[in-house]
């Protein structure tokens, strides 16, 4: 897995189609979707993931009404059991990514997780030793708990795409 994609509840199918889509639009020959064991999720595979983010936003900016069920895409760049230990390693080894110049900020969203949200974010805080900002950061170090596993990323902003939001702006 390489992308998340998040729809409304009982909408998969519909989202799903909608990725396939503007997926074979961008060109992408190999696509593999599939649903995660929880709601509104969808795991997917395709090639150049941050390329096909880029056109994504461009697309929505000039189509705005042609997506109705794709409500957010984020990058993944390590999936990792949910354990403490695994997710503070791939924090780190993300955090590394991060220049000295840059701010950040931690973004986590839990589905079936054994931790509190402030101990996954202390946990994280402790291990990547950069300038945090909450308002306007460089970089977001997004983690994702699905229960057994956790998928981590480090992006820029704008590669954490949020239809709504693009679609406010175009």
């Amino acid at each position: 897995m390489n992308l998340i994609l998040t729809s409304q509840k009982g909408s998969e199918a519909k989202a799903s189609a909608e990725f396939k889509e503007i997926a074979l639009q961008h060109g992408l020959r190999k696509v593999h979707i599939e649903k995660s064991a929880f709601d509104g999720v969808l795991e997917l595979e395709v090639e150049d993931p941050r390329g096909f983010l880029a056109f994504l936003r461009e697309y929505v900016r000039s189509e705005p009404f042609r997506l109705h069920f794709v409500q957010r895409i984020i990058p993944v760049d390590l999936v990792v059991d949910t354990n403490i230990q695994g997710i503070k390693d791939a924090a780190r080894q993300l955090g590394e990514q991060i220049t000295v110049g840059e701010s950040f900020k931690i973004e986590i969203d839990q589905r079936d997780s054994p931790y509190e949200r402030r101990e996954l974010i202390d946990a994280i805080a402790d291990v990547v030793d950069r300038k945090v900002n909450l308002e306007s950061p460089d970089k977001i170090l997004q983690v994702e708990v699905f229960g057994e596993y956790t998928a981590l990323s480090l992006a820029r902003p704008d590669e954490i795409i949020s239809i709504t939001k693009l679609k406010r702006t175009a």
